[in-house]
């Protein structure tokens, strides 16, 4: 597998691990920006999720959504030591399996494949999508890194999947869309061609939080320029397409 992925993925489950582990108690049953969800249900559902994903490493993706067509679930432990406990466990499970496959190994995920490394991908967004929540739960500001690359890109990458889940058909070609985004380091990710003749421009913070759900297009900086762009804005998701490549 990618080391600098994988030292990545390490770097923000160590983040939210930092953060939520000496919170009190009464800071974890708190409600979080999921409805219905505390800060406990937060890195619960990381844990679920990551129970999933190491179904999915070892060829058992049939056992993940079936028969209920839902993930594997069980209940809250009432005690926050416990629910961070067996996030992580399940956490370094998958990621010690991720470590042994090659980088294109075949993932079964949903209704279709995705590289290992798409799939790992994925896990450093969904960690850092809800960390986003479990922050802003403590009341605490996180720090972006330039880590945010690879959201960014799963960003722009899933979006013929985005467009496609939700019945909707862009204006125009999505060849037609250029990113521009200012890393929290200050350099500059393109996406897209340099020639394209519609644009969004901004922070790749305010990108990524679009992107997951985070945040509304209208309270963040990014400026488009054309329909597409404006229609991408609505629709974008952070969440791989079926067969994405890697």
């Amino acid at each position: 597998m990618d080391d600098v992925l994988l030292a990545d993925l390490a770097a923000e489950h160590q983040v939210l691990d930092d953060l939520v582990a000496p919170l009190p108690m009464e800071v974890w049953a708190r409600p979080s920006p999921s409805p219905g969800w505390t800060l406990a249900h937060q890195i619960h559902h990381l844990d679920v999720s990551e129970g999933a994903a190491l179904l999915a490493l070892t060829g058992h993706s049939d056992q993940v959504f079936a028969p209920t067509g839902h993930w594997p679930d069980r209940p809250v432990p009432s005690d926050p030591a416990e629910v961070l406990g067996n996030w992580r466990s399940s956490r370094t499970a998958s990621f010690e399996v991720m470590a042994t496959l090659d980088t294109r190994a075949p993932i079964i995920w949903g209704d279709g494949p995705m590289t290992c490394r798409s799939f790992a991908t994925a896990r450093l967004m969904e960690t850092w999508a809800h960390g986003l929540d479990c922050f802003t739960t403590a009341g605490v500001e996180p720090v972006d890194t330039d880590r945010l690359r690879h959201v960014a890109h799963l960003g722009y990458r899933a979006l013929p999947y985005a467009f496609r889940s939700q019945g909707v058909s862009p204006p125009a070609p999505l060849s037609h869309l250029r990113l521009e985004l200012m890393a929290p380091s200050g350099e500059v990710w393109t996406y897209g061609e340099p020639d394209a003749p519609q644009s969004i421009t901004g922070s790749a913070a305010h990108w990524c939080r679009v992107a997951t759900r985070r945040m509304p297009a209208d309270k963040s900086d990014l400026v488009v320029e054309g329909a597409l762009a404006q229609a991408v804005l609505t629709i974008a998701r952070a969440y791989l397409s079926d067969g994405a490549p890697g």
